[in-house]
């Protein structure tokens, strides 16, 4: 994680300059940058990063109708039927299991190109929650690749049904 933040530090330096960053995360990154006996490699980060005003802050938990009410706010309410030459495909795939969760996200562009994606939790997830973010994080990618006409597939009954406005969760987490 702290390679990650140096990384985009660097790249993206005269932003993180000009501005405060927040940085949501589960691990405590803070006080591990700021412990006198971290690794030489990690003093360096630490010190490279004290130019920037970043703020350490907890992630939160997306709670899952909450998460649904957004993937319907966000979705195109009018459907325009598009040629078979300008759909794209999303298939997605969460899972859950004691050593951690992620998703699976294969995109598919009208040139029958794949782009295939596999992205590992930093957080505990049920199933569910690993398919609802699995969704949301595949209409992402697929909206900053210029998808516009986009079919989304998914194994999930609960996603598929929520996303399309035929079942209500009776009560949040």
């Amino acid at each position: 994680m702290a390679l990650a933040l140096v990384v985009i530090a660097r790249r993206l330096c005269p932003y993180f300059l000009s501005h405060p960053i927040g940085v949501r995360t589960n691990t405590p990154l803070k006080q591990t940058l700021g412990k006198p006996d971290t690794s030489g490699r990690l003093v360096k980060w630490a010190v490279e990063l004290s130019e920037y005003d970043i703020s350490y802050l907890p992630r939160t938990t997306i709670k899952a109708q909450a998460l649904a009410d957004f993937i319907l706010e966000m979705t195109e309410m009018t459907i325009k039927e598009a040629s078979q030459d300008q759909k794209w495909l999303l298939h997605v795939d969460g899972s859950s299991m004691a050593q951690g969760s992620g998703a699976g996200i294969v995109i598919t562009t009208p040139q029958s190109e794949n782009l295939e994606f596999a992205i590992k939790f930093n957080f505990k997830a049920s199933n569910n929650e690993a398919e609802y973010e699995a969704l949301v994080i595949g209409l992402r990618m697929a909206h900053e690749t210029g998808a516009k006409h986009l079919l989304a597939y998914s194994d999930s009954q609960l996603v598929v049904k929520q996303v399309e406005g035929t079942y209500e969760a009776k009560e949040e987490k």
